[in-house]
């Protein structure tokens, strides 16, 4: 649907004009911006009016007829050592695109927990065979359904008209796949540009800055990931348990690490968590402000 016809259906069939807030009461423009966006419905509770959930549908069309930019997040359910909760890549992946629509605009998709193991990534038959080891309980999808998912939600984006799609791998192998799906389609299906990025796409600067001694600042489920993690919620780390992975009988793929890592992890933070969070929000949605105008051109 063009913007055109979108406008004329909210016009004719929803008799409202663009623009107008239907359904929000007596909430006020200045009320909904201190909000950051989310007033509260009926019942009192407060939705985020960039979450493509709790939107209602004349509520999504205003808002992509304002700002046609769709942001979705990827990633499995993936061990990151004992002392994290097993939702950290689609988590703070989803976390840093609600961060950005916040600053652009536009709608974020519910995270998608789908993504491939290895580097190729693996196939089902791959998977199913026993040979790799998968670190349970991670849970990962095979390469061709991770294909089909990506490529049909694309397709979809497209179809409902978004200009720009912002497709964001919270884990390597995700994000891998997803910057092939780009290439493949030339950056762009049909009017729609895409943008791919990964974790670790925004944040490196800040991770070399913070080593400290570290011997690798960006690994699996490091002081990086286990504070944003942290930054989502304290109650989702334990770093008591990090000097216990060597020992545990539960495969992580953090075992043998050597102890300057393991004490870089324990020197994780809300606060670094927080900083590569907002930065990397920030940093993707100047890239998204940039992609649009030249779309808009």
């Amino acid at each position: 649907m063009s913007p055109i016809a979108r406008r004329v259906f909210i016009e004719r069939y929803l008799g409202i004009t663009a623009g107008t807030a239907l359904g929000l009461g007596a909430l006020t423009a200045q009320t909904a911006e201190k909000r950051g966006g989310e007033p509260p419905s009926a019942d009192g509770k407060t939705r985020n009016l960039h979450k493509w959930q709790d939107l209602r549908p004349e509520e999504f069309f205003r808002e992509q007829e304002r700002v046609p930019v769709v942001y979705w997040a990827c990633g499995p359910m993936e061990d990151h050592g004992l002392q994290n909760a097993l939702g950290v890549d689609p988590c703070k992946a989803y976390e840093i695109c609600l961060r950005a629509a916040n600053e652009t605009g536009g709608i974020v998709f519910p995270l998608v927990p789908f993504a491939p193991a290895g580097a190729p990534p693996l196939s089902r038959e791959e998977l199913r065979s026993g040979k790799h080891q998968l670190f349970p309980p991670s849970l990962f999808a095979s390469e061709e359904l991770c294909r089909g998912i990506y490529m049909e939600l694309f397709e979809s984006m497209a179809a409902l008209g978004f200009r720009v799609c912002v497709a964001f791998g919270g884990h390597g192998p995700a994000a891998t796949l997803l910057r092939k799906i780009a290439e493949e389609q030339g950056g762009h299906l049909g009017k729609m540009a895409i943008i791919t990025c990964g974790s670790l796409t925004y944040l490196k600067d800040l991770l070399n800055r913070e080593a400290h001694g570290d011997p690798n600042p960006c690994g699996h489920g490091g002081k990086w990931e286990t504070s944003m993690n942290m930054a989502l919620g304290p109650e989702l780390v334990d770093l008591s348990r990090v000097q216990h992975i060597d020992a545990s009988p539960i495969p992580s793929q953090l075992k043998g690490r050597a102890p300057a890592h393991l004490k870089a992890i324990e020197a994780s933070s809300v606060a670094f968590g927080e900083e590569l969070m907002s930065t990397a929000a920030r940093r993707l949605a100047d890239e998204v402000r940039k992609t649009l105008g030249g779309e808009n051109r």
